[in-house]
């Protein structure tokens, strides 16, 4: 009787201290996200980014900037500010890169500095995704591991050793609360990886970098052949569809030159 009752007593007591599955905290949300105008690609040949397309095209080039309690996160930093001096723009091998308003100049327009970054969150290492890297040294940089360790064509890092920096190999909650998830997807390039973010009002959004740079790759699942592996870039596609489905989530393609009509950028925010 007496052994009954201990463990009838051991029973309630872990009742008691359990927490329902309904009373669980729910994922936190990311407070604000803006959206800004980090520049446009004129491209030569638009087949070289979107197979089965003809002649030339256009890639917008978006960079995010999310809020999360006292943490500035920046996803990407676009065309490189300087371009904005350079009568007719930047030519590069795939076309003309032109900025109209630098990062610098958007960050102003809601009160922040590049020093007020706390996290630079990047999709990888491609100069029209790294044109700003230089302004946010003091930031905490946040780069797939495959990428951070990945040499550039004359065998030299991509990033200054001295950048305190989060090198995951693989997804990853960065605040440990599900507002701001890495999800690694390899193949444009060895580290590339897509952001998901869940916001209050929004609900989640996935931001892709380079993992598509088309509404009609996406649709079609086609990947350009420049990328850094083919078969990889499709697996990550696959993943993606998981992921987003999971989540309930939007896409937003970056490099879509219809997507910027759609969307309001900052100083107005998704909240």
């Amino acid at each position: 009787m007496k052994q009954t009752s201990l463990l009838l007593a051991g029973l309630l007591t872990c009742l008691a201290t359990a927490v329902p599955a309904s009373a669980q905290p729910a994922k936190a949300n990311v407070e604000k996200m803006y959206l800004f105008d980090c520049g446009n690609i004129a491209l030569n040949d638009a087949s070289s980014f979107t197979p089965g397309a003809a002649g030339p095209g256009s890639l917008a080039v978006t960079c995010y900037l999310m809020k999360h309690g006292q943490s500035w996160v920046l996803f990407d930093t676009g065309l490189g500010d300087p371009i904005i001096d350079m009568p007719g723009g930047q030519k590069s091998p795939a076309g003309v890169w032109t900025v109209k308003k630098t990062l610098t100049a958007q960050l102003a327009e809601v009160g922040l500095k590049p020093a007020d970054v706390t996290h630079l969150v990047l999709s990888h290492s491609h100069p029209d995704h790294v044109g700003n890297l230089a302004l946010f040294a003091s930031s905490t940089l946040v780069v797939q591991k495959a990428e951070y360790d990945w040499k550039d064509p004359m065998g030299m890092s991509r990033f200054k050793p001295e950048q305190k920096a989060i090198t995951p190999a693989g997804d990853h909650d960065l605040f440990g609360d599900g507002s701001v998830t890495l999800v690694s997807t390899p193949g444009h390039s060895p580290g590339h990886q897509n952001l998901l973010v869940r916001l209050a009002k929004t609900g989640a959004v996935m931001l892709t970098g380079d993992s598509v740079h088309t509404r009609a790759n996406w649709d079609s699942k086609r990947v350009p052949e420049r990328n850094f592996s083919v078969p990889q870039s499709l697996a990550s596609l696959e993943k993606m569809a998981a992921v987003l489905k999971e989540n309930n989530a939007q896409l937003w393609i970056g490099h879509e030159p219809s997507e910027p009509a759609r969307h309001k950028y900052a100083p107005a925010f998704y909240d």
